[in-house]
């Protein structure tokens, strides 16, 4: 919730009066910020919060380490998840965000990349069905290429691009952090109360 798709997504929650923690390994002066690194220390989390409504998974991490992707992206989830497991509401959602890499191959991404959100489905898909019985949701959101806080300057420097992106695109035009974080409130409410595992 600290950068890119993230920290939208933590605004437009904050804009609709909900209260919001995020999680990094970085420390900021936020005083509901909660250093830590998912894929090795996520105990705190329960000792600074005392119930959890809605669990929003946007981590990305960027090095080239095999085990360290794993890490971060899948194991980081399972070690939040089964952190707060004893405080999650009686309706608690959870989302993760993946990438049409799950199903795609892009050509600029990682082999590690797309391993590791393929895989993102497949734990989204586990846990709605394990945690299905205590009415807690699990979903997954993949994006396509979007127009995100980090590379706006790039596609605005770059409008061949931009204008090929929307060319291909049914609705003429590229997404953007808002449209996902709108995806988002959406899944985070109760309108979506019979939606899991999707």
């Amino acid at each position: 919730g600290t950068r890119g798709i993230g920290s939208v997504i933590a605004e437009s929650l904050s804009n609709r009066g909900d209260r919001v923690f995020t999680l990094s390994r970085e420390e900021r002066l936020s005083k509901n910020h909660i250093k830590c690194d998912i894929s090795k220390d996520s105990n705190k989390i329960s000792s600074i919060v005392d119930e959890v409504d809605y669990l929003i998974f946007s981590q990305r991490y960027r090095g080239t380490d095999w085990d360290e992707t794993f890490d971060v992206t899948i194991k980081g989830i399972s070690n939040v998840i089964n952190e707060v497991e004893p405080i999650f509401s009686s309706t608690a959602s959870v989302v993760i965000l993946s990438s049409n890499a799950s199903t795609f191959v892009l050509e600029e991404q990682p082999v590690e990349y797309h391993a590791t959100r393929s895989a993102l489905l497949g734990l989204m898909r586990s846990y709605a069905v394990l945690y299905g019985t205590r009415n807690i949701r699990f979903n997954c959101i993949s994006p396509t290429s979007l127009i995100k806080p980090e590379n706006e300057e790039f596609y605005a420097s770059h409008p061949s691009i931009k204008q090929m992106i929307e060319t291909i695109t049914p609705l003429g035009r590229m997404g953007d952090s808002q449209d996902i974080a709108n995806l988002v409130e959406f899944l985070c409410s109760e309108k979506s109360s019979f939606i899991t595992g999707s």
